[in-house]
């Protein structure tokens, strides 16, 4: 996927330690140690969160963008804002549910419970379709289309 070293970046830019961060973020710090580390992929609600307490944009954490700036206003991951939004590019792209699946490694019905903001899909997946379909990580997340 990608390397996470902008999560420790950042962190230290603002003189946070581990055990402070993931107390923010609601986690336990071997957790939180084990995504700065690349061991484990950050969940998505932690990502948003972290991106928002930072004021950064989850395209720069990831390295997607070299713009820095985020989107501080939000409150917190509105799933069904992510699901029409992914819903809406996947139109856009002329693309069916089936096709996304595929693109993913998830079935259909999957898809189908994004997009209804049923479930949340992993940060490793909205990568996958961020990176695929050429739209922002972060806008996906937090503007509608």
């Amino acid at each position: 996927m990608t390397n996470f070293s902008k999560l420790k970046d950042i962190r230290e830019d603002y003189d946070i330690s581990q055990e402070k961060m993931a107390k923010i973020l609601g986690v336990k710090r071997s957790a939180y140690s084990l995504w700065e580390l690349g061991i484990n992929i950050i969940p998505l609600k932690n990502l948003f969160d972290y991106a928002i307490y930072f004021n950064v944009s989850m395209d720069y954490i990831l390295g997607l963008s070299d713009t820095k700036k985020g989107d501080s206003n939000k409150k917190g991951l509105d799933l069904m804002m992510l699901g029409h939004n992914m819903k809406s590019i996947r139109l856009y792209n002329h693309l069916s549910q089936e096709n996304v699946a595929d693109l993913l490694g998830v079935t259909q019905a999957c898809i189908a419970r994004y997009e209804k903001g049923l479930i949340c899909i992993s940060t490793a997946n909205l990568y996958k379709f961020a990176l695929t379909l050429d739209v922002s990580f972060h806008e996906l997340c937090t503007r509608t289309f």
